[in-house]
């Protein structure tokens, strides 16, 4: 299993675009139940 410092470094050297496609599934997977009007807020926030 690769250490977090190895994928930290393989993550960092993809393009910009996959980068970002991560970083939004890593907080999707962070995301826990929120008041509906927060939560619209961060999509439309996410969407611009």
């Amino acid at each position: 299993m690769r250490s977090i410092e190895q994928l930290t470094e393989e993550v960092l050297s993809l393009p910009s675009e996959s980068r970002a496609l991560l970083a939004e599934k890593l907080v999707e997977s962070l995301e826990f139940d929120t008041e509906p009007a927060i939560q619209a807020v961060w999509t439309l926030a996410q969407a611009s």
